[in-house]
């Protein structure tokens, strides 16, 4: 079973350097402001700052230094012990605060990368980019749907670069898929769909570290906008289960799918959607989000590539399954479907293949022109021994953009794009009705 923490350690395993990482995304990127300074010479270092180092941003930093280049020169953080982790890790030269404002004053970072809980991403964003910082902000970078376009005009106003962290979309087999979407070979797509599963654990099982209290932790900073409540180290620990911090599993997962579903199909945002599930394993009070959730999205044709709906599911009491769908999710189309993974692609056809439409992805490298054949209807596509995956390519594509100044496809209109039908899952299920929704004005329709 592919769980978190399996997917994290995943993420940061790597040797080999994709030269192509950015050609396909930059094509379907817009370019920065005009007025983006860069900070940085093409010979020098780009020097980062972390803020939020818990899973996910540990994981981005570990990433983020495998691109040549890159240099940690601070983090910040509300927990003792992880930053007394962070100087034992990287360095006692590393600087260290609990106040991420103390990172954002220093003249020697060029760029942040925030991995706080999810109602600290568009604050403390914002902030950074008037602190002329540019962006890697993990997902969703809004906590609430009116939030999206003060990021947006932030972004616009600072120049700065922004770039969500919604890793998996910028993997070789996302590059792969939409490549062979536009050249019609499974036809019009109709449907996708994405899946994540988790077994289910004890009840009552949490246990705060021994250490946890509000002297080791600034727990009032860690509140921030959210509802004033005396310690509680279980939502400092496990934000994700607690809607005030977090974004439920449609902001925590099935962000992941709609990134890539967006970049490979080029699309803006669903027009309805609909979620149902609830809390029904995880009933001892540790969490108020749901633990299972089935989203459905509806999205119109766009460059006559098809209309399609998005069935995504999320089961965190099934230990049967074993799906984790950022990193496999099916897309179907009138003449077959492709199986996307990070490193692979399976492509299964009604009729025998055309093998000439392979030579477009020859510009990827890899070799991932040359698939295996299973059958004239069926080939099997990976990538060469020692690729790095997505979360490599998305971090190279990040840093190649702040040291060139070119486009990145993931930015802050992407982020907000990505970010609302996950939102509006949520909201979706908390009304127990359909939402009609405008992409093209961030707006819920009546």
């Amino acid at each position: 079973m592919q769980n978190r923490r399996e997917f994290l350690k995943k993420m940061a395993i790597g040797t080999v350097a994709l030269n192509s990482a950015t050609s396909l995304l930059h094509a379907a990127g817009s370019k920065p402001a005009k007025n983006v300074k860069l900070s940085v010479s093409p010979n020098s270092f780009i020097n980062i700052g972390l803020i939020g180092k818990g899973g996910m941003g540990t994981s981005d930093t570990l990433t983020a230094l495998t691109v040549k280049g890159v240099k940690l020169v601070g983090v910040c953080d509300l927990y003792d012990k992880r930053l007394k982790d962070a100087k034992a890790q990287w360095g006692n030269e590393i600087f260290v605060t609990k106040d991420y404002r103390e990172i954002l004053l220093r003249k020697d970072i060029d760029a942040v990368i925030i991995a706080t809980p999810d109602h600290w991403h568009q604050p403390i964003a914002i902030e950074a980019m008037k602190a002329g910082k540019h962006i890697y902000c993990e997902k969703p970078v809004i906590h609430k749907l009116a939030e999206g376009k003060g990021l947006i005009e932030a972004q616009k106003k600072s120049g700065v670069l922004f770039q969500v962290g919604s890793q998996g979309m910028a993997s070789l087999g996302n590059r792969a898929a939409r490549l062979l979407i536009r050249q019609g070979i499974i036809g019009a797509v109709n449907f996708v769909d994405g899946q994540f599963t988790s077994a289910p654990g004890m009840l009552n099982a949490f246990t705060a570290p021994d250490d946890a209290s509000e002297e080791t932790i600034w727990w009032s900073r860690f509140l921030g906008n959210a509802p004033k409540i005396p310690f509680n180290p279980h939502h400092f620990f496990e934000w994700r289960n607690w809607k005030d911090y977090g974004t439920g599993i449609a902001g925590d997962l099935f962000v992941h799918v709609l990134s890539s579903i967006h970049y490979i199909m080029d699309a803006k945002g669903p027009e309805k959607v609909y979620t149902t599930g609830g809390i029904h394993h995880y009933t001892d009070g540790s969490r108020d989000t749901p633990d299972i959730m089935l989203g459905y999205f509806d999205y119109p044709d766009r460059n006559n590539t098809g209309a399609f709906t998005v069935q995504l599911g999320a089961n965190y009491v099934d230990g049967v399954s074993k799906k984790w769908g950022s990193m496999d999710f099916r897309i179907v189309g009138s003449k077959g479907s492709l199986d996307v993974g990070w490193d692979k692609i399976v492509l299964k056809t009604t009729g025998d293949v055309n093998t000439k439409d392979f030579e477009a992805l020859g510009e990827l490298g890899q070799e991932f022109d040359a698939p295996r054949k299973v059958s004239s209807r069926e080939y099997v596509f990976n990538a060469k021994k020692g690729y790095k995956g997505g979360h490599y390519d998305h971090h190279f594509n990040f840093f190649n953009g702040i040291r060139n100044n070119t486009p990145l496809t993931a930015d802050v209109l992407f982020a907000v794009r990505t970010a609302a039908p996950a939102l509006l899952s949520y909201e979706s299920y908390l009304r127990n009705e359909a939402i009609k929704w405008d992409a093209q004005k961030l707006k819920i329709r009546k």
